[in-house]
């Protein structure tokens, strides 16, 4: 839904723009209120303040002036486009309980990397990603032989995973998961066609093994 507003500079010029259809701060779907604007023509940015209706907090939205003009209700309003908007807190990606309880360090360095990654912080977000795979594997595979929990925590992640992670499935997705980690810590990436979004998309996956795991061992319990 466009909405339409007298833009405060000069020319009280017509301009049209779609709001945010969500919070940065508190991450809830919303229509904001817009309490003023300001229009830097030197920069052509449209700055809009807005208040959440959800969270009680105000926020700034970044708007780019260049655009075309469009006929609404007979009409002429300049369209400007939304470039983003501020403060942005990330939200806290919640892990299963198993997930949790398995290894606290991995959810809380994993959810430290995402703030890297939404705050633009890419080249830092992949190596804290690759953090968070090394504790959440290391942590299974202590869970799964507590008598070798030493030997685990001081050897290298790949030979953690030839060595601990049983099944074939989880194995090639933890050992690949390690894999296009390290091309986040290192000078010459390996796989040039593989990025962030991949590495997380592979860490899910483990996680959801790991659990599928944990939940099984618990029903073996109930069962004997």
């Amino acid at each position: 839904m466009k909405y339409c507003f007298y833009l405060h500079d000069s020319n009280k010029t017509n301009v049209a723009c779609e709001y945010p259809n969500k919070c940065p701060i508190c991450n809830n779907g919303i229509t904001p209120d817009n309490i003023s604007n300001y229009f830097n023509q030197q920069q052509q940015i449209v700055y809009i303040f807005f208040y959440c209706p959800s969270c009680g907090k105000c926020f700034i939205s970044n708007y780019n002036f260049t655009g075309s003009d469009e006929i609404i209700n007979n009409y002429t309003w300049h369209q400007i486009s939304l470039i983003n908007s501020y403060p942005t807190i990330p939200s806290q990606i919640d892990f299963e309980s198993y997930i949790k309880d398995l290894s606290p360090t991995f959810c809380d360095i994993y959810n430290q990397a995402n703030s890297a990654e939404v705050y633009g912080l890419n080249q830092i977000a992949g190596m804290g990603y690759r953090k968070a795979l090394e504790f959440l594997i290391k942590d299974y595979c202590i869970y799964k032989h507590p008598d070798k929990a030493e030997k685990i925590k001081s050897q290298l992640l790949g030979q953690v995973i030839n060595d601990y992670v049983a099944g074939d499935k989880i194995k090639a997705l933890s050992k690949v998961s390690a894999w296009i980690g390290n091309d986040e810590t290192h000078y010459i990436r390996k796989f040039e066609n593989k990025d962030i979004t991949d590495l997380k998309r592979f860490i899910t996956a483990t996680v959801a093994f790991i659990t599928y795991d944990l939940t099984s061992d618990e029903a073996d319990e109930l069962i004997s």
